[in-house]
């Protein structure tokens, strides 16, 4: 055999050995991890180890009951684990978990005696030979020597070339739990990714819970981001190195708003919270922070400053400031290594506490300073306080060391100083087994008026006092003897009283203020005895406002388990502030069969204004059985109520027995007896019952009053007319009301429902004297409550009141109580107000509108539409007629956005737009624009105006800017009315007062005034023209510009005189123009004529002529057209010209002098022409009798009439002058 084929012969029985011993083990293998025999056997090898209720193969799936591992002082303890793995994946390089269960694992390892290395904790690179995945992972829970450390701990992961891929990991501890997924590489610096949810534990029952996000590298440096929603909204940011030694770490939380109690007012919000720290365990961790307090009246700020490490914390400073004169400093410091020790000192200066805590009424003591310090080590305390307050009378001081305990605290010098009064002693308050009490303080000069600013005075005196309370057991020895002066009267406080257990003795009480005292004394031995005198015979001196006088007596007998007493007290003329009453009488008695009666009396009862009547209270019984009469008899309400009921075991169970209620007209009497009781759990029930007057019923279903209320009432055909001594006088409202409550009120809140029926009835208003209807047919209000939600729904069809619908929903719970709604408005027919404005002859239109309401409460905001269409707004005395009016608001919360337009006459036509806005102070700005608008003065004028206006208020500034064309009209004057007589600014009218008002409103005008374009025509006293011109209009009415009246003509006197110039000149108020006219008559080569200049208030007259000559002459040619005659006639007809242009010029005084002569509403004017014209003198004596003088003016006659009216249509008329006559004249209208 050759060498060749011998060592294939070799290699071929080394082949087969090999594969022989591998088949070997591996059925080796599955023999010791294939069976549960051979898995038992494999398991037994382990040392220290045991395994109860073993079933299953090591090689497939397992499970135990308990499995222990202990070596040495170590050991490792699972309860029913539960194991499936699957080695068919090793074929692929995958090591696949299925199934890990465990119910609790407890470890517990032997103290490590090896010093702790120092420097950063470093990990090997892990690169497995073999996939890993995980299918469920879940343990019970984990302890380490003792102490949970997790809870149902559930993982489902997978190894990947990028490391270990965690699909879920939840793991928990008390009350925090933990959902997380990421990444994490086992090589390098251990980069990890990952991001989850951590839920913490409820805080004032709100969840808190934490979105978290990390990134980095577990060997360095993992970044840290996360957002709390909950209980706190806040943004976490920072970075830390959990395997570098000492822990460095550096976070920031931030918080717009933080209230840690939903309890608290909103005045103690975190606004704007920043917390900070950074640094690590052996160095401490540097704690900075603020905040800001929307404290009223302005806002406080809070800054924190600290460090905190393994050792204790030490806070450097905690401090509150409102300003540089107000803050509240704090410091202290705590030291945990060896036991609990502590430090802390308080700095108090004039801090306005009641800004951040409203809810309470501010006492009427304040804190100017305080200050203290304490020093706590191991239970015990000793410190030292001092204070300077103030009160209503004046500053006070207060101050003491103290010391003590977890069982007492000692204040060995307590001294209050106020003014020249003190107090000093000392006080034990012992709390370790019950309460015990020592004190001795004695009072020198103390004045109440300190403390109680309605007690000003002076006291002194001893007070002592020592007992204690244990066991339900009170031991006491009192001595109080104070005396001096209050309110200026004599004051007397004396009381000694000592006992203990079951026997007591009151050996005086004797208090005294001037007229008033109240003695007693008292004892409890065997049996009860006592004795109690008041006499408050001017109770006026105990306290301000306080009035009238009572008296009574108070005895007390029996024993403990039978006590006997009686009452008797009366009072007169009581009062306290605005509420009286008249009477009063108080008697009651507890018999020794222990049965009762109280009966009280009252009369003369005042609410203010308000009167009340007479209240009587009657009741008797035993501790079994009771009743009650209650009666109430006055002018707006009479109340006749009964009760009784049953006493037994706790439960008090009785019956509202019969009822009746009169007001505003209605009788309400109830219709049965009622179960009426209170339960020994604290449940007050009240059965079904039913009220009823007239058609009108109030009924309600069996419910629960206390605790959680649970109310069903049902309000059938009430009738609204018997509001009305509660609404307005001149408004009514006929119908019938019904409404439906069902409402439960749990502690987390309010459920149930409110409907509000009141459809079908007639809103009545009046004016004047006539009462106008406006029914309806629908009205509706449905609210539903939910503890997180109320819904509330408005219905309201009308007819010409149109239909509104609104839809309200309120969030309760919120801070800000926010609303959301919507609301309809459809067909308000304007005309229903057209009886209240009497000016208005025609006013049509209907109103249209939607929108959404949002915001809070108590700032809601309206955003929507609201629309006028087709309005037509016209009357005889209003200037401007408007037709087809159409205007859009645009609501836009604290904004309304105006545009409309309408037409006026046949050309006319006018727009408005702008807005109004009241967001922090009322801001308009609207555009008015119009062409051919026809304005009508009646009887005055009649025009067309072209307004371009642009009018703005901001605040307390008006301002009016834009131009105004009048291109034509015409203007005519017959006979000024009353109101264009100006009073004199310094005339006071007896018998009317003077209106102390606001400052006027401050108006800023640019306006241009262009007058007659075209053809604006006056004609009035004689004189017609037409008006062209120019006026600016500034601030205040302030006009500048320039009038004048072109192709004038006037006619007096019988003349027809040229107007040659016309020209009113503005240069200041607007009712103050300069005049420049001259009226001309030219004869010949001659021209006479008159000319008007100076201010409109008081003009100047002048004659003149061209060319120039006397007065007379002048005054000749312009009256007759010819120089004077030689003769003297024309010399009296000029001078009675004269005359009666001096009279026409001094209308004034004339009219003065009327007035002190008896004569009403006098007037001067002229009549006729030519020849015939006269001076005419008018006025009335009487409201019947009027008188009439008229005076020639070219002809000497003269003319007194008198007329006295016999009926509004016939008068009688008399006459003397030339000819004398008697008429009687009938006058009708057509």
């Amino acid at each position: 055999m050759t060498n060749v084929a011998l060592l294939k012969r070799a290699a071929a029985i080394t082949a087969i050995t090999l594969l022989s011993l591998i088949i070997l083990l591996v059925l080796t293998a599955s023999i010791l991890l294939g069976t549960q025999s051979g898995s038992r056997w494999a398991l037994g090898l382990v040392p220290g180890l045991s395994v109860e209720g073993f079933s299953g193969r090591l090689g497939g799936a397992w499970q135990a009951d308990h499995l222990i591992w202990q070596q040495g002082q170590s050991k490792v303890e699972v309860d029913a684990p539960i194991f499936d793995w699957s080695p068919a994946c090793l074929a692929r390089m995958t090591l696949c978990i299925d199934n890990l269960q465990t119910g609790d694992i407890r470890l517990q390892f032997a103290p490590s005696s090896d010093a702790a290395a120092s420097g950063p904790i470093t990990l090997p690179d892990l690169k497995l030979p073999l996939a890993l995945q995980l299918g469920r992972v879940q343990i019970g829970s984990l302890h380490l020597d003792g102490t949970e450390q997790v809870r149902d701990l559930q993982l489902a992961a997978h190894w990947t070339a990028d490391g270990l891929k965690i699909d879920s990991l939840h793991a928990g501890r008390d009350d925090i739990a933990l959902d997380l997924s990421g990444l994490l590489k086992p090589e390098g610096d251990w980069p990890l990714t990952a991001e989850g949810q951590l839920k913490l534990p409820d805080v004032n029952g709100q969840p808190l819970s934490m979105a978290l996000n990390i990134q980095g590298d577990l060997l360095k440096t993992l970044k840290l981001n996360a957002q709390s929603k909950g209980y706190l909204d806040a943004s976490l940011v920072g970075q830390l190195q959990p395997l570098v030694e000492n822990l460095p770490a550096d976070i920031a939380i931030t918080s717009d708003n933080f209230k840690p109690s939903a309890d608290l007012p909103d005045t103690l919000q975190l606004n704007q919270l920043i917390l900070n720290a950074k640094g690590d365990l052996a160095q401490g961790y540097a704690i900075t922070g603020s905040a800001s307090l929307p404290a009223e009246k302005g806002p406080v700020a809070l800054a924190l400053q600290g460090r905190i490490d393994a050792k204790g914390a030490d806070i450097a400073a905690l401090d509150l400031t409102a300003s540089d004169n107000q803050r509240l400093k704090a410091s202290g410091k705590l030291d945990w290594q060896q036991g609990l020790r502590a430090n802390a000192k308080i700095d108090w200066l004039d801090f306005p506490w009641h800004r951040l805590y409203p809810l309470i009424d501010e006492p009427q003591v304040s804190v100017h300073t305080f200050t203290g310090e304490v020093s706590y080590t191991d239970g015990k305390y000793l410190g030292h306080f001092a204070g300077d307050f103030k009160g209503p009378a004046g500053p006070f001081t207060l101050q003491s060391p103290f010391s003590g305990d977890l069982q007492e605290i000692f204040l060995p010098q307590l001294e209050l100083e106020a003014g020249q009064g003190k107090a000093s002693g000392h006080l034990n308050l012992q709390f370790a087994d019950g309460i015990a009490w020592d004190t001795a303080v004695d009072l020198s000069a103390i004045d109440p008026a300190y403390w109680v600013a309605e007690l000003p005075g002076s006291l002194a005196g001893p007070l002592r006092s020592k007992g204690s309370m244990r066991d339900e057991q009170l031991t006491l020895n009192a001595d109080l003897d104070l005396k001096g002066r209050l309110r200026g009267q004599p004051a007397v406080l004396q009381a000694k009283a000592d006992g203990a257990d079951n026997k007591w003795s009151l050996n005086a009480l004797d208090i005294r203020l001037g007229d008033n005292r109240i003695q007693g004394t008292g004892s409890l031995q065997q049996k009860i005895a006592g004795q109690l005198d008041i006499n408050l015979a001017r109770l006026g001196q105990l306290w301000p406002g306080l009035q009238g006088q009572m008296k009574g007596r108070v005895d007390v007998a029996g024993t403990v388990q039978a006590p006997q007493g009686q009452l008797a007290l009366t009072g007169t003329q009581l009062a306290f502030q605005a509420n009286t009453l008249q009477t009063l009488s108080l008697a009651a008695k507890l018999d020794n069969a222990q049965r009762a009666t109280v009966d009280l009396k009252t009369t003369g009862i005042r609410a203010g204004d308000t009167a009340l009547g007479a209240l009587s209270v009657n009741g008797q019984g035993d501790i079994k059985r009771q009743q009650v009469k209650l009666d109430l008899q006055g002018p707006l309400l009479k109340l006749a109520l009964a009760l009784d009921g049953n006493l037994g075991q706790g439960n008090w169970r009785g019956r509202l027995a019969s009822g009746d209620i009169q007001s505003g007209g209605q009788d309400w009497k109830l219709q049965q007896p009622a179960k009426l009781e209170r339960l020994a759990d604290g449940k007050v029930n009240f059965g079904a019952h039913c009220w009823v007057s007239g058609p009108a019923s109030l009924c309600g279903e069996d419910q629960r009053l206390l605790p959680e209320p649970r109310l069903r009432y049902h309000l059938k055909r009430f009738p609204l007319d018997s509001l009305a001594q509660w609404l307005p006088k001149d408004f009514a409202w006929k119908g019938a009301l019904n409404a439906d409550i069902q409402l439960d009120v749990p502690a987390a809140g309010p459920n149930g429902q409110v409907v509000i029926d009141a459809s079908g009835g007639t809103l009545r208003v009046k004016d004047k004297n006539q009462w106008l209807d406006f029914p309806y047919d629908t009205l509706k209000l449905t609210s539903s409550l939910t503890p997180k939600k109320v819904d509330t729904s408005l219905d309201f069809r009308g007819g010409k009141l149109g239909e509104l619908l609104a839809r309200l929903s309120i969030d309760p719970i919120a801070r800000s109580k926010p609303v959301t709604g919507d609301f309809t408005l459809r067909g308000l027919d304007v005309s229903v107000a057209r009886p209240f404005v009497p000016m208005v002859e025609k006013l049509n239109g209907k109103l249209n509108g939607s929108g959404r309401i949002s915001g809070s409460l108590l700032a809601p905001q309206v955003n929507g539409t609201v629309t006028l269409n087709d309005a037509e707004v016209s009357g005889p005395e209003l200037p401007v007629s408007l037709e087809k009016l159409n205007v859009q608001a645009l609501i836009a919360g604290e904004r309304v956005d105006l545009t409309g337009n309408w037409r006026s006459g046949p050309a006319g036509q006018g727009s408005i737009g702008g807005h109004v806005a009241w967001a922090d102070a009322l801001d308009v700005d609207v555009a008015l624009k119009g062409t051919h608008l026809p304005i009508t003065v009646e009887p005055y004028a009649k025009l067309e105006a072209a307004p371009d206006l642009k009018i703005t208020l901001q605040g307390d500034r008006l301002a009016v800017s834009g131009k105004v064309l009048i291109p034509k009209g015409e203007i005519t004057v017959r006979q000024l009315p009353p109101s264009t007589v100006k009073v004199s600014d310094d005339t006071v009218i007896v018998g009317q007062q003077t209106k102390q008002g606001k400052t006027p409103l401050a108006i800023a005008m640019d306006v241009n005034v262009e007058v007659g374009q075209e053809t604006l025509s006056f004609s009035g006293f004689g004189l017609t023209a037409n008006l062209v011109g120019h006026v600016h209009i500034g601030d205040n009415m302030d006009t500048r510009g320039e009038l004048n009246l072109n192709d004038g003509r006037y006619r007096a006197y019988g003349q027809r005189l040229t107007i040659r110039k016309a020209r009113l000149l503005f240069a200041g108020p607007v009712d103050q123009p300069y005049l420049d006219i001259e009226a001309i008559r030219q004869t010949d080569d001659v021209i006479a004529g008159i000319r008007l200049s100076g201010s409109a208030e008081q003009p100047t007259t002048t004659v003149f002529s061209e060319p120039a000559m006397s007065q007379e002459q002048a005054l000749s040619y312009l009256v007759l057209g010819r120089p004077l005659s030689t003769n003297g006639e024309d010399s009296n007809m000029v001078a009675q010209a004269a005359l009666a242009l001096g009279l026409a010029g001094g209308s004034s005084t004339a009219g003065k002098l009327a007035s002190g002569l008896g004569i009403q509403d006098f007037d001067l004017d002229t009549s006729g022409s030519g020849d015939k014209t006269a001076v005419v003198a008018s006025g009335k004596i009487t409201d019947k009798l009027s008188l009439r003088y008229g005076v020639g003016v070219f002809e000497p006659a003269n003319t007194l009439t008198l007329r006295y009216l016999l009926s509004k249509k016939v008068y009688l008329e008399v006459a003397g002058g030339v000819a004398s006559s008697l008429d009687i004249f009938y006058k009708r209208d057509f």
